[in-house]
């Protein structure tokens, strides 16, 4: 919650700032493929930015491509915003830190959104994707809240497992038997958000029974309230 700015003289003295929390990690995973209308594109950038917006000193933000089949690596962005000298207040130089990390992280997120570069994806490897954002959660383990928001429809396109149709997901002797080979990450502790699925069509309903599955092989849960086509408002990405 935001707390009132107290107007002092000095580069360095406090202005205010966010209540002192613990530092909050997001991972965010950014499907930009075929299977996606550009209006659902521009709905995810918008919650991005969102919560870009909303982003305190001492925060992360991890920004991945979703793994995909083209010619190209898929691209990542990682960096974080320096903790305050005194929780709970921001400095005037601290506060310019911050506006000037939430500028560039929205740079980066236009990048990512490339509606050029998406005309070349030729599939979509959420499990990939998962597997680098489970790296990625590792790190801030015991360090924080970490938040993993997909902005995705959540449909695998790849030789080996695709979701065109209900007939070709994956069922549980799928799941079990790669989570006795340990091929699932762990995502023990990780907030999961999923922003973009289909969830009015049976195949959409079948791809969310799946996934529901696969995170709590995974170690973790996707609430009813968090997978969704939709998020207007960014303070809704969370699992409190």
């Amino acid at each position: 919650m935001l707390v009132a700015a107290v107007v002092v003289t000095g580069c360095d003295a406090a202005v205010g700032g966010e209540s002192p929390t613990a530092p909050h990690f997001y991972i965010v995973g950014i499907d930009i493929s075929g299977s996606r209308t550009k209006s659902e594109l521009d709905e995810s950038k918008k919650l991005l930015d969102g919560v870009i917006d909303r982003l305190q000193a001492g925060d992360h933000l991890t920004l991945i491509e979703a793994y995909q089949g083209g010619r190209e690596p898929a691209r990542q962005w990682s960096d974080s915003i320096r903790a305050p000298k005194k929780p709970g207040q921001l400095t005037a130089s601290e506060k310019r830190r911050l506006d000037d990390f939430k500028g560039i992280a929205r740079m980066q997120t236009s990048i990512l959104f490339d509606s050029v570069r998406a005309k070349g994806i030729l599939s979509t490897d959420i499990f990939g994707t998962l597997n680098r954002a489970a790296d990625y959660a590792k790190a801030s383990r015991n360090r924080g809240t970490t938040t993993l928001l997909l902005l995705s429809d959540m449909m695998n396109e790849t030789p080996d497992v695709t979701m065109t149709t209900r007939q070709e997901i994956p069922g549980n002797t799928w799941i079990r038997e790669r989570a006795q080979a340990n091929r699932i990450p762990r995502l023990g502790g990780v907030c999961v958000v999923v922003v973009g699925a289909d969830v009015s069509s049976a195949r959409g309903a079948a791809i969310r029974t799946f996934w529901d599955k696969y995170f709590e092989a995974a170690g973790t849960q996707v609430a009813p309230d968090n997978y969704r086509n939709m998020i207007s408002d960014p303070s809704e990405v969370n699992c409190n």
